[in-house]
């Protein structure tokens, strides 16, 4: 008995020391890829249970299993420099190792666009590189630093800081460049400036659900103001299917027409977008309105060209009409329409008047004449002698005159149909009469209260200046002629009834000295002031060589050039302060003021025609 248990015992410790040991081993040594990546395979055998590791950039499938088996090792593309790591097989006691490999770039960044936080956030990546590295930073991009701006072959840390805004001046994407070895890589940065929406655009014209609309209407709004000073641009909007779909016509100013003419007899709903320079943009309401079956004025019809938008206490009315225009002139974008536009560009392309757009409110009112034209008493070079019938009865001297009258108080009856123009408010209202005959003429005749009437042929070489000379500078300026006529002494009747108007209105006839002193002249206040050192005092004035002065060599009151002097252009805004209700301030005018000396304009006449100068008629002056 004791020798079989000895026995057994002996077989067991024999069966224990010949147990197979654990056995792990790989078909390969060394995997290697190209940048691209890709996959490869590798057999493991193995006598026992197993799993897979190894660097990040790999993946392994199967990573675990027991036995033989075939697993797949992949890498993906390389954006770094070369890398090197080991895949480690490992079971129970055994292991085994396959070296990896891929190839990378000569360099890379983890990070090549950059746009910058409002705030200025530095944002901080990492440079590959397999050489040394030096970064550039280029005058346009002189808001931004680089820290560190070199590195040595390797990985480097670098953060890029933007500097604080601190104007509207846009940081749009500009590049640095990396140089490494023989060659070069370019980041790009940018930087989002703060920016607020323009304000809600106000609709004006057509009112909210009108009807018999006009199928090519202007529709109007009152200008906007940005937040950040930004420019404002304008897009209207109009649907036919309730604003389920739109159409947009894109412009800069506060009236404009839809691209097409709209569809006759249709429900439409229209909207204004204001958009500013950095695309912001800022719906106004939405309005309905009804089309007809036409685009004509009709006779006596008002039309709102412009709304004030400057939030002074009143607005201030100019109004625009036409005589010798008949009722097919009278259409959206037709003869009379053209010609406003030509006479509110020019009004408005002159300082002070561009600067002050926006205190004036602009109406047209249609009126038909009979007959196109206007009557001419004598012959003129560009059309001969003739009557016509016209609304107005606007007639032209003739001849060598360029002297030209109307029936005014029609004229003023048809600018209050206006609303707002009462018989009080026409005594700030600058009334334009547009007279559409091809004739060097014009006329402005003004009343001591204030109302006035420019007369305005449209002589083709002369239109615009004749209602700068009329319109901008007798009937709103209420200045006075700087021409000469007669090389004789101011009479004494000029003197005093320029006194007496004087008494109504203190800057009335703003550009006309009648003391001859530097002392003593209205406008010495110019004199040490800088930038105004074209003013000063010119003997030849208010249609005389001697006994009235004017103040600069040469302006719009002297040869109807596009300019008006320093004291006019001050005369003009103390009539906008005033006509608005708002008081004027010197030193915003100057402020202001964009031109302070004709130093852009010829200073000679000679330099500015090439044709003897033919003046226009002196106002004609009704005391009231």
């Amino acid at each position: 008995m004791l020798f079989l248990l000895a026995s057994l015992m002996l077989v067991a410790g024999v069966s224990n020391s010949c147990k197979e040991e654990d056995s792990i081993t790989a078909s390969k040594t060394e995997l290697t890829w190209t940048r691209e990546g890709g996959k490869k395979t590798i057999e493991i055998s193995a006598n026992c249970t197993w799993s897979v590791s190894g660097p990040d950039w790999v993946t392994v499938d199967p990573s675990e299993g027991s036995g033989s088996a075939k697993v797949t090792v992949t890498a993906g593309k390389n954006e770094e420099l070369e890398r090197k790591g080991v895949l480690m097989i490992s079971g129970g006691t055994a292991s085994a190792s396959v070296n990896l490999s891929q190839s990378g770039v000569d360099f890379s960044a983890s990070q090549m666009q950059f746009e910058f936080s409002a705030e200025g956030t530095p944002i901080t990546f990492t440079v590959f590189s397999a050489y040394d590295w030096t970064m550039s930073i280029p005058a346009d991009a002189s808001w931004v630093s680089a820290n560190p701006m070199t590195g040595k072959a390797g990985e480097t840390t670098v953060t890029l800081t933007p500097a604080p805004i601190v104007d509207r001046t846009p940081r749009d994407k500009v590049f640095l460049t990396i140089d490494y070895g023989k060659s070069f890589t370019m980041l790009t940065v940018s930087q989002v400036l703060p920016n607020n929406a323009p304000a809600k655009p106000e609709l004006v014209a057509p009112a909210d659900g009108a009807a018999d609309v006009k199928i090519n209407a202007y529709f109007s709004w009152k200008a906007v103001t940005d937040p950040d000073g930004d420019a404002v641009s304008y897009k209207l909007m109009i649907s036919e299917d309730d604003g389920a779909t739109w159409s947009g016509t894109e412009t800069t100013s506060t009236r404009a027409k839809h691209s097409a003419f709209l569809a006759k007899s249709k429900t439409h709903v229209w909207k204004v977008q204001a958009i500013d320079a950095f695309g912001a943009v800022t719906d106004s309401e939405v309005r309905s309105f009804t089309t007809g079956d036409g685009g004509a004025y009709k006779d006596g019809e008002v039309t709102t060209y412009q709304m004030e938008s400057a939030g002074a206490p009143k607005p201030i009315h100019l109004v625009f009409m036409g005589d010798g225009f008949i009722e097919e002139d009278y259409f959206e974008g037709g003869a009379f329409d053209q010609a406003v536009e030509t006479a509110v560009n020019a009004f408005f392309g002159l300082e002070p008047y561009k600067t002050y757009k926006d205190y004036f409110r602009i109406s047209t009112v249609a009126v038909y004449s009979q007959e196109r034209g206007a009557t001419v008493k004598k012959d003129m070079s560009t059309v001969k002698a003739q009557t016509r019938n016209t609304a107005f009865e606007a007639t032209l001297d003739g001849g060598s005159s360029t002297g030209t009258a109307c029936n005014y108080e029609k004229v003023f009856s048809y600018a209050k149909k206006v609303s707002g123009v009462t018989e009080e408010v026409l005594q700030n209202t600058t009334v334009f009469l547009l007279i559409n005959i091809d004739a060097y003429a014009g006329t402005c005749m003004m009343e001591s209260n204030g109302r006035s009437v420019s007369m305005c042929p449209m002589g083709k070489s002369s239109f615009e200046s004749v209602v700068c000379h009329e319109g901008g500078g007798h009937g709103f300026g209420r200045l006075l002629d700087e021409y000469r006529y007669d090389k004789a002494e101011l009479p004494n009747d000029m003197k005093q009834q320029l006194k007496a108007w004087r008494m109504i209105d203190p800057y009335y006839g703003n550009n006309i000295d009648i003391t001859g002193s530097r002392d003593e002249v209205h406008w010495k206040h110019y004199f040490e002031l800088k930038g105004y050192e074209a003013v000063g005092l010119y003997e030849g004035a208010y249609l005389y060589y001697y006994g009235a002065w004017r103040p600069e060599y040469i302006s719009c009151m002297e040869d109807n050039r596009l300019y008006y002097n320093a004291p006019s252009r001050e005369a003009i805004v103390r009539r906008i302060m005033r006509a608005s209700g708002k008081t004027f301030n010197m030193d915003d005018f100057i402020a202001k003021d964009l031109i302070r000396s004709t130093s852009q304009a010829p200073e000679t006449r000679a330099d500015y025609v090439s044709e003897p100068f033919v003046p226009f008629a002196p106002p004609i002056l009704v005391e009231k």
